[in-house]
Parts: C-alpha cells; structure tokens; sequence
C-alpha cells in the first residue's frame, strides 16, 4: 500500500526528535524513530529504512570525528560486530515480522525501565570478552530491530575509560561500520522497495536538519532528565507495539 502523507508527516516529526538526539549524544536515533514509525508503518519497511538513514548520519560524524577515533577499541568490535550481523540477518529472514515487532515491543520497554535502574560497573574488565559480548550483541539487536546498537557499544567504551572525544569518534565509526554492512544484508532480502526510496527522499532532509540542531543543543542539554523523557516514551511506544 502507498504511503499516505499523514504517515510520512508522523515519520518527519519522529526522525526530526530521533536525530536531534543523535546530534547532541552521538547515538540513540533508532530508540525514537524505530518505534516512532513502526506504529503506522510495517516493521520490514521501517528498518531497513531508518538503517540507510543511518549510514548518512555516520559518515558525516564519522568524518568530523576520525582525529579522535581509537584504532585499538574499535578493532575489538570489528569481527564481533559482523558475527551478530549475519546471525541478526538470517533471523531477520525467516522470522515473522508480526513476531519481531512485539519481541521488539517488549525489548524497548525493558530498555526503557532499565534507565531508571542504576547498574553496577564493571571492574577491570577484559577488553577482549566485553567487546566479543557487547559488539555481538549490539549488532545482532540492531539488525533484527533496525538500531539500538549504541547502548551495548556504550557498555564498552565505558568499560575501557574512554575520553569524552574518542568515545564520540569510535561510536560513530563502529555504528557507520554496522549500518553499512546491515545496508548490504538488507539489499541482499530485497529490502529496499519504492516506498522505501519514497521515504528516504522525504525523511533524509529532515534528518540533516535534526542533526544541525542536536550539535547546536549539545551544550545545552541536560541529558539526565531528558533520557529519562526518552525512556518513558520507549515504554509506552513498547506497550503499544506488543498490541499493535
């Protein structure tokens, strides 16, 4: 069915708020506009979509930020990060998209509530294990529900001390890496139709816009109360799709 201009409407103000954020944090676009879009838009449209989207956002953070990427961390993530890809893509192939869409209902509200729980840290971790663990992970939720990488990548950059500038540079890096392989997986099911082109034409726009605005917001953003904002929409968001 055509796309209706209520619905691309909806998706403009979703990826406008998702990128906004993706400026000022470095990640978490995929935590709005995913769910966002999956209320009015089916689930195997909305991910592939959003992934494309996301591989124009990290070129141009990527790129700005290449001084400060740490070669070392991101090498760790590199084999795990394909690894879940391909397990991610051949469960994204056979699995039914009304199933994966109430699975994802019900991670984002557990990734929601998870915010208002304080987690231990980890001591003196093995770079090694929490990279295979994280960056496996990462990917394979992210190709199965379109994004959400950026907070299992954030367990490993914390976990390894990173400076506020190279933590931003190897996120961008590593997220640009997963969108452009899941780019491929998805091309390669067939993924990517004209209704998906229709929406990259009108969202992509608003996406450079939203991304303007989030570096501009970075200085003023007091990022505690509004990831908790953040989190009380995903749970609500969660508890629709698992009905929808």
């Amino acid at each position: 069915m055509p796309i209706s201009a209520w619905e691309l409407a909806w998706c403009a103000a979703a990826v406008l708020a998702g990128y906004t954020l993706r400026g000022a944090t470095g990640f978490g676009a995929g935590l709005i506009v995913i769910p966002a879009c999956a209320l009015v838009l089916p689930f195997n449209l909305v991910v592939p979509t959003v992934t494309a989207m996301g591989v124009l956002a990290s070129l141009g953070q990527t790129w700005r930020e290449r001084r400060h990427i740490d070669r070392s961390a991101l090498s760790r993530l590199v084999l795990p990060t394909l690894g879940g890809t391909v397990i991610g893509l051949a469960l994204f192939a056979v699995l039914d998209a009304r199933l994966l869409l109430k699975v994802f209902g019900a991670f984002i509200v557990a990734y929601g509530l998870s915010a208002f729980v304080s987690l231990p840290r980890l001591r003196r971790p093995s770079p090694g294990a929490v990279a295979l663990a994280t960056g496996s992970l990462g990917a394979l939720v992210a190709t199965l529900f379109g994004g959400m990488a950026g907070p299992f990548y954030a367990v490993y950059l914390n976990a390894i001390d990173l400076g506020k500038s190279a933590f931003r540079g190897t996120m961008s890096a590593v997220l640009l890496l997963l969108a452009l392989v899941r780019v491929a997986g998805y091309g390669s099911l067939g993924l990517f139709d004209a209704r998906a082109g229709m929406l990259l034409v009108v969202l992509v726009p608003v996406m450079a816009v939203a991304m303007v605005a989030g570096e501009h917001a970075h200085r003023h953003l007091s990022e505690g109360k509004f990831r908790r904002v953040v989190a009380l929409l995903l749970a609500a968001s969660g508890i629709v799709l698992m009905f929808k």
